[in-house]
C-alpha cells in the first residue's frame, strides 16, 4: 500500500488544473490525447474530442457511472484491452497494457482499457510511456481535470513515482 507521503504527493495535480471549457480550449491544441477515468473521458467527449487512448473502470467515487456515461464512451469505436490493477497499486499488467496500446497514437487506432480494479494511477505509467508532446488528461476530485503535458521533465519525475508505487 501507499504510504502516507505518497499520497500526498499523488494528491497534488500533476499537471494544469483547469475547469470546464478551458480543458476543452487547451485539450484542442494536441493530437495525441490519453484520457484517464470515467468521467473525465465522457467529459473529453462531450467536448468533442475523442482521445487517442482512454483509461477507465467503469466506477467514479466509489459508484458504478451512470448509465449515459458509460453510453458514451460505448459509443466509440474503440479496440478494448482488459487488464486487472487493484487499488492503489499499479501493476505489470495495467503497464503492459499502456505500452502496447501506445501504437494507437501513432495511427487511426483507437483503445481503451478497461480495468478491472481501479485506474486511478494509471496516468503515472500513462505519462512515462506517451511520447514528448502527448496530452493526458484525468479528474482532480471535487476540483475539475488536470491536463498533463509529456515533457522530458514529467518523464522523469513519473519514472521516480513508478519506482516508489511498485517497489
Amino acid at each position: 500500500m501507499l504510504d502516507e507521503d505518497l499520497r500526498a504527493q499523488l494528491k497534488k495535480p500533476f499537471g494544469y488544473l483547469c475547469k470546464n471549457d478551458k480543458c476543452s480550449e487547451r485539450l484542442n491544441k494536441f493530437d495525441k490525447i490519453i484520457s484517464v477515468g470515467d468521467i473525465t473521458t465522457y467529459s473529453v467527449l462531450l467536448y468533442g474530442i475523442v482521445p487517442n487512448i482512454c483509461i477507465t473502470d467503469d466506477i467514479t467515487m466509489r459508484e458504478k457511472v451512470p448509465e449515459a456515461v458509460r453510453n458514451k464512451i460505448n459509443a466509440e469505436k474503440y479496440e478494448v484491452l482488459k487488464v486487472s490493477n487493484p487499488a492503489g497499486s499499479i501493476t505489470a499488467e495495467l503497464i503492459n497494457g499502456i505500452i502496447d496500446s501506445m501504437e494507437a497514437l501513432k495511427s487511426s487506432r483507437r483503445v481503451r482499457i478497461i480495468v478491472n480494479g481501479e485506474e486511478d494511477l494509471a496516468v503515472i505509467p500513462a505519462v512515462v510511456s506517451a511520447p514528448v508532446g502527448t496530452a493526458i488528461i484525468y479528474g482532480q476530485p471535487g476540483e475539475g481535470m488536470v491536463l498533463v503535458e509529456v515533457t522530458e521533465e514529467k518523464k522523469k519525475r513519473a519514472k521516480s513515482l513508478l519506482k516508489m508505487i511498485t517497489n
